[in-house]
């Protein structure tokens, strides 16, 4: 039986503190997750620290913007072969806040002016906002297109596609992309999981010959938890795009009525600059013996899934963790994995786990099921009024599916009370 990751993460590494770096009192919540201090590794977050003091952007947002943006600003170079899959250091991000006052924007800023010194090639032309479809995706990182002339007999180029295949998203607006990814025939969805997986972009759309290979796609998203809430699907859900994104909970970390006066950010430059273009010259990475071992004792939690929507959400924990371990090997210009770089990865695959349940709480991830525990949180209610709660619209058979999930799952309970005529059967909540 799998341990839970909270233990494998003690028999890893001796627990420290976690930072203190919200000077906000009233936006102390215990209730919401908290990173632990193992992911300030390295470089990036030697940067965390040094701007904390002059932004009110939550040292977490910051954070993960600058390892995502340096995982696509590295390039496609850079991977590890596991199981015959290969992964790369591309990564997408959402971050969710509590309100329009999270300061998301604020993070993407203060890591996008530090970039620009370090490759402003990169950063003017190749990090773009506005996901549509899956083919205006693919048109980005397309591969030359050639095409013949019949007069001649000979091939021309008539498109020279795009050299560099590197390529950011920021999408401030995520709930956009979700909306646009929820209409009838977008590919959208499709062509993003496919770029996460850095399989070659091919759209299944007759007559179009747009295509894309050795692309380097990454994502930062920004999303309050209500919008996220309204328009998160279940298909996205199950179909494995979720996933493939690390939800990442952000809040104002303090009150700056005049800002900050951060001046570090030609040193900063200079110091991400020499890692990007070294990380460039790296090919297949490797990892320690000590890493391996750590990795064997958390493989079994981090593949085990869960329960519900946060089980559907997070069943890609060891990817994940794969690629921000080799980000951050990078970061510390190694081409070999080791412990530090995977109790950081862990870190913040385990902050995701957090926020998925802060986000959605205990939500299965079926709409029927869900409308049954909605209705239970009122009190005990009979079968009869279960089956009532639909009005028709969902047969017997599907009710009663829903009902053995959330049994099998341990979320309800039911009893049977005697009457005159047939015996009354009724639902609650386990708590």
């Amino acid at each position: 039986m799998a341990k839970p990751l909270s233990i494998v993460k003690k028999e890893i590494h001796s627990l420290v503190d976690k930072p203190d770096l919200t000077d906000n009192p009233q936006e102390a919540d215990l209730s919401v997750p908290a990173l632990h201090a193992a992911a300030f590794l390295g470089l990036a977050g030697e940067f965390v620290k040094a701007l904390d003091p002059h932004t009110e952007a939550d040292p977490v947002a910051v954070l993960i913007h600058v390892l995502t943006v340096f995982g696509i600003a590295v390039g496609r170079g850079p991977h590890l072969m596991v199981d015959g899959s290969r992964h790369g250091s591309n990564e997408f991000v959402v971050t969710v806040g509590a309100s329009g006052k999270a300061r998301k924007g604020t993070a993407e800023a203060r890591a996008k002016e530090t970039f620009l010194l370090a490759d402003s090639e990169f950063m003017t032309r190749r990090v773009k906002g506005g996901l549509s479809s899956g083919e205006g995706l693919i048109y980005q990182v397309r591969d030359p297109v050639e095409t013949f002339n019949p007069r001649d007999g000979a091939w021309s180029v008539s498109d020279p596609g795009e050299e560099d295949k590197r390529l950011l998203a920021l999408e401030q607006e995520f709930g956009g992309v979700l909306k646009t990814i929820d209409r009838d025939g977008n590919t959208l969805s499709a062509i993003l999981r496919m770029a996460w997986d850095g399989s070659k972009l091919s759209p299944l759309t007759k007559g179009n010959r747009i295509e894309a290979t050795n692309a380097h796609i990454g994502m930062v998203g920004h999303i309050t938890k209500d919008e996220l809430l309204r328009r998160f699907s279940d298909t996205e859900a199950a179909n494995g795009f979720g996933n493939r994104i690390l939800w990442i909970y952000v809040r104002r970390s303090k009150l700056l009525p005049e800002g900050g006066m951060f001046d570090r950010q030609n040193h900063f430059g200079e110091k991400f600059r020499s890692v990007i273009e070294w990380g460039k010259t790296v090919g297949e990475m490797h990892r320690s013996e000590s890493f391996r071992t750590s990795w064997a004792q958390a493989y079994p939690t981090l593949t085990a899934g869960g329960q519900g929507l946060t089980g559907i959400l997070t069943n890609r924990q060891e990817a994940h963790a794969l690629r921000l371990s080799m980000i951050y090997a990078l970061l510390d210009c190694s081409d070999t994995l080791d412990i530090q770089h995977l109790k950081a990865a862990l870190a913040i695959t385990d902050y995701v786990r957090e926020t998925v349940e802060w986000i959605f709480g205990k939500k299965t991830g079926d709409p029927t099921a869900d409308k049954i525990l909605e209705c239970l949180k009122g009190g005990e209610k009979t079968q009869t009024e279960i089956y009532h709660l639909f009005e028709k619209n969902k047969s017997s058979e599907e009710i009663e599916r829903a009902i053995k999930a959330l049994v099998d799952g341990g979320r309800v309970t039911s009893r049977t009370e005697k009457t005159t005529g047939r015996p009354r059967i009724l639902w609650s909540l386990i708590v």
